[in-house]
């Protein structure tokens, strides 16, 4: 299993850190959004961010749900 299984299953077990995960609405590539914050307020708060941290790489988004990649795609 692959750390982007390892990233998904996480997300599955614990529903309340999606509100942190960004996904591109054309390549679906996953990151977390880059103004996470160190600790989330929960028990865990600050375990939460080291496995979203550790399971995906900050992914910014535009207004238009896209990533960088595929923002500049569409623009040309």
């Amino acid at each position: 299993m692959g750390k982007k299984d390892y990233g998904e299953k996480y997300i599955e077990q614990i529903p309340r850190l999606k509100k942190w995960i960004n996904e591109c609405i054309c390549c679906h590539k996953k990151g977390y959004k880059p103004n996470l914050p160190e600790k989330i307020s929960s028990v865990d708060g600050s375990l939460d961010v080291y496995f979203i941290k550790k399971y995906f790489k900050p992914l910014s988004i535009n207004q238009d749900g896209l990533c960088d990649v595929c923002a500049k795609f569409f623009n040309k």
